[in-house]
């Protein structure tokens, strides 16, 4: 059963808000989602975290969830990271773990490589890395047609959020009506779903596939996690990154897909527990 979070705070990052969650006393740990989700992925996460003695920081990405959802401003993954960046030292951020799922690893990813002092841990979860993204699925996404698709009075976005959560959690009983309504709510209407083409359309491999060298030279510790059944980022995009890393381990998540949040709540929330409560017991 999910655990409700508190209420949720709006920043102001130049002209636009972002949607945050601030919950928690102790070492802190920022947590990034992915797309299509937002800061809903973490609801099982974030309150075992915080009983384990960490403070936690939820934020919708900018043009996600409640965040707001510009029409002409870049969504790509580096300027998603300048946005992360600007409002963690708005909100007086002094560092900490940053854990990132699917694009909002590679947004970890880039944060760390530009402010490697602040961040003490990185965490990278079933996370998009070297030109593992935009995945098909998203990619076709940028073909004109979909405007008019989209753009349909009586679209239903809810059929392809539930495809995809099909496609991408293993334990299927848990895709109910509730969790797709939860997904696809902030993207609801023609509007709505005209933002979720803007944030689909502004996934970019080369955002990320040339910071990759600054990335595999990154010397703070890192743990990667992975679903074993992960069928958007595949697993041997993870080997690779952990082989690369100088400071990284990786673990595997048995019978477990690429929402591992979803799938796997429990042990995803022990094994970043665990490895952040490591990191505070450094000299």
């Amino acid at each position: 059963m999910s655990i409700p979070l508190p209420e949720r705070e709006r920043i102001r990052i130049g002209p636009y808000r972002l949607s945050m969650i601030r919950v928690g006393c102790g070492p802190s740990i920022v947590l990034l989602h992915g797309i299509p989700t937002h800061s809903f992925l973490w609801r099982d996460v974030a309150p075992r975290l915080t009983r384990s003695g960490f403070e936690v920081i939820l934020f919708d990405l900018l043009g996600y969830g409640d965040s707001d959802k510009p029409l002409d401003t870049d969504l790509g993954i580096a300027a998603q990271a300048c946005f992360m960046a600007d409002a963690l030292e708005e909100i007086g951020w002094q560092g900490g773990h940053i854990v990132g799922h699917d694009i909002g690893g590679g947004i970890a990813q880039l944060i760390t490589v530009t402010n490697p002092n602040v961040v003490t841990g990185l965490v990278l979860v079933d996370t998009i890395a070297y030109d593992s993204f935009p995945e098909p699925g998203i990619a076709r996404l940028k073909e004109p047609v979909w405007d008019d698709i989209l753009g349909s009075p009586d679209f239903d976005l809810k059929k392809g959020f539930a495809k995809g959560l099909s496609r991408g959690v293993v334990r299927t009983d848990r895709i109910t009506p509730a969790l797709i309504d939860a997904y696809e709510e902030p993207f609801r209407g023609v509007e709505g779903r005209r933002a979720y083409l803007r944030a689909a359309r502004a996934l970019r491999t080369e955002d990320l596939a040339p910071r990759m060298p600054e990335v595999e030279a990154l010397a703070l510790p890192t743990l990667i996690v992975w679903g074993e059944r992960d069928d958007f980022q595949p697993l041997s995009y993870g080997r690779r990154l952990a082989g690369a890393m100088p400071n990284a381990r990786l673990e595997v998540v048995d019978d477990a897909g690429h929402f591992l949040p979803e799938d796997a709540p429990e042990a995803l929330s022990d094994l970043i527990a665990g490895f952040a409560a490591e990191q505070a017991l450094q000299p």
